[in-house]
């Protein structure tokens, strides 16, 4: 693996070597933070100083944190956690149509119970159109779930001013707001979003894989997705607490959240060297100014993404179609199919994304196994 070169950190990366040695002594003991001897203290403890080191790295309270197995189970509590606890009456849900698929699969299954589901439109760069929401959004709209960064465009949305239409329209509206691709790669406040809920996790940045978070605002009741033995810590939040937590992945998170964020010079000098290189005819989906660190999308017209992802991978480079999830393998993505982007162009963008900052000796490497892909594909 050291050969390689990675432009597809969202999807894979490497453990950052301190944050292994913060797991290391948790990797070989299953304890309880619920039990009342010293390991259950131990376990307390650190807990405790996890949700401390997550609330300093999002602005929210230690009591506001809960830990989940993952982005999908965060993204499910949060959503179904509302839908179950709304008023009667009018159920609306709206999300924005660039939504992660995972997002969008849990909306299509409150829906399925009997909720109203619409979608808010983005505009060319990805970003929320906010005179079409006002259209979609209505008094009957009860909850809406709406991401801070795409992760296959690395557009930036404003979630700040979005939530303040939603609160003019529908002031008892729950928001959540899915983080993941944001964390690490801009600098945002949970206060200062105004949502109600964020999720995200660390795999991306340094992480380990397997912990998610979810932020929920004090003063908001979830109905939990999982029902156990009903074991609590100290914390507020700890009730919705995945069961069997894993603490290595804890301790992980912790150190995790400490990390630097990824240098936006990085990330423009890898587009740099993407526009120098011997590709054919290309364009950015959004221009590299406009996008989160280390997400970079660009459709290469000549060729189709997936086969040229299997060729990097032959010359020793990662990168992912634009559609990287596999449930959506061999179709167009649904992110810039809503950009208005025509289903070719779709097909042919692949994504580059960082975990970490590169050396350009590394960054040189990769685009050089990117042209010499793109040459093998199209001589």
């Amino acid at each position: 693996m050291t050969d390689l070169v990675n432009f597809d950190g969202l999807a894979t990366a490497e453990v950052n070597p301190m944050v292994v040695e913060a797991m290391r002594p948790w990797l070989s003991l299953n304890s309880s933070p619920a039990s009342l001897h010293p390991l259950g203290d131990a376990t307390q403890n650190l807990h405790t100083t996890v949700r401390a080191k997550v609330a300093a790295r999002i602005g929210c309270s230690p009591g506001e944190v809960i830990f989940t197995s993952g982005i999908a189970e965060a993204d499910n509590l949060a959503l179904k956690g509302f839908a179950k606890r709304a008023e009667p009456g009018g159920k609306s849900l709206a999300v924005l149509s660039t939504e992660p698929l995972s997002t969008l699969n849990c909306a299509r299954e409150i829906e399925s119970h009997g909720w109203d589901l619409v979608t808010i439109p983005v505009d060319r760069e990805g970003v929320a159109d906010l005179g079409l929401a006002k259209e979609v959004l209505s008094s009957d709209t009860a909850l809406v779930s709406a991401h801070l960064v795409n992760e296959e465009t690395g557009a930036i949305q404003p979630i700040a001013e979005l939530v303040e239409l939603i609160r003019e329209i529908a002031p008892k509206a729950k928001i959540h707001c899915n983080g993941r691709a944001a964390i690490g790669r801009i600098p945002f406040s949970f206060n200062e979003l105004g949502v109600d809920s964020l999720s995200f996790d660390v795999a991306s940045i340094g992480g380990p894989s397997g912990i998610g978070v979810l932020i929920v605002k004090s003063g908001n009741v979830l109905a939990p997705l999982i029902h156990d033995g009903g074991a609590v810590s100290a914390s507020t939040n700890s009730r919705y607490d995945s069961t069997g937590l894993a603490n290595a992945q804890i301790a992980g998170l912790g150190d995790a959240c400490e990390l630097p964020e990824l240098s936006a010079a990085n990330s423009l000098l890898l587009a740099d060297s993407i526009v120098k290189a011997e590709l054919g005819r290309k364009c950015w989906t959004i221009s590299p100014e406009n996008c989160a660190a280390g997400i970079l999308n660009l459709c290469i017209e000549s060729v189709l993404a997936e086969p040229l992802v299997i060729e990097c991978g032959i010359n020793g480079l990662l990168i992912s179609p634009s559609s990287g999830c596999t449930s959506s393998a061999g179709k167009a993505s649904h992110v810039l199919l809503g950009m208005g982007i025509s289903e070719a162009g779709a097909l042919s963008s692949v994504r580059f994304s960082l975990s970490g900052d590169l050396s350009g000796e590394e960054i040189a490497r990769g685009v050089s196994a990117l042209a010499r892909s793109y040459a093998d594909m199209s001589g």
